[in-house]
């Protein structure tokens, strides 16, 4: 495999500049933020990094800043031909919305909470956009849904109560590459990661999710079951080389791929 020269977009302190800085795959690294031994690259517009990475030949592009990501950047660079990896605005939704998450899970019956309609059996979440506590009592809930609407006003409206589940909680990072997806982890069996990773899947599939990237799911183990509880777009840990795994989900290869869960 070509080795790749690739731009990292995010924060000068994460975790993702170890593994693709480590990767045996990688030719020269740039990114928006001045550090040692990398070429800083600054930009206004999306439009105007596409025509810089061209330019440079930087072979693709890994998005870690949520607030690019949500902005439609992997919208633009993908239309100019550059491969981003990361969500597009649309499916960043997945991650900005609980109403559109919940959404598509139950309409691919992936499980997840039950929404309960009237605060009945203790503990249980309050949820909202970007928002979740628990609760022990019907005061407790009052008490949470005054403080979002004194100070998350824009999300008020979409509260809703969820059942609390008992169990360990776990992520599963997942990479899509426009036709195969991949799941990882290491720690929860290998038929319950390989079903959820179906499931996914087929959401992806059926909807014509049309990026190449990671998505992490949060879920909890419980009763035998796993129960999504959000997503997020952390950088992840599949536990190989991120940009071999990059290389084939350029090329529509994740297939190939045997990520060894146990």
């Amino acid at each position: 495999m070509q080795p790749l020269n690739v731009l990292f977009i995010g924060d000068k302190n994460s975790s993702a500049l170890k593994f693709l800085s480590g990767s045996k795959y990688l030719n020269k690294f740039y990114t928006n933020f001045e550090s040692e031994n990398v070429v800083c690259i600054k930009f206004n517009t999306f439009k105007e990094l596409a025509v810089k990475c061209r330019s440079l030949k930087i072979d693709v592009v890994f998005v870690e800043d949520e607030k690019f990501v949500f902005q439609g950047i992997a919208d633009v660079l993908r239309t100019n031909y550059v491969n981003c990896i990361a969500l597009t605005s649309n499916w960043s939704k997945l991650v900005l919305s609980e109403s559109y998450a919940r959404k598509m899970l139950d309409k691919y019956k992936i499980l997840a909470p039950k929404i309960l309609s009237y605060p009945s059996i203790y503990p249980l979440m309050v949820k909202t956009d970007g928002f979740c506590q628990k609760a022990n009592s019907l005061a407790e809930v009052l008490q949470i849904k005054e403080f979002v609407s004194q100070n998350l006003p824009q999300v008020e409206d979409r509260v809703h109560l969820e059942e609390f589940l008992v169990g360990n909680e776990y992520i599963l990072n997942s990479f899509f590459d426009g036709k195969n997806l991949i799941t990882y982890n290491s720690d929860l069996p290998s038929h319950l990661v390989n079903s959820y990773n179906n499931q996914l899947k087929n959401m992806f599939i059926q909807e014509k999710a049309n990026f190449i990237g990671y998505i992490n799911s949060r879920v909890i183990y419980s009763n035998g079951m796993l129960y999504n509880i959000g997503f997020n777009i952390d950088f992840p840990n599949f536990g190989q080389d991120i940009l071999y795994l990059t290389i084939s989900a350029i090329y529509q290869k994740l297939d190939e791929i045997n990520l060894n869960s146990k």
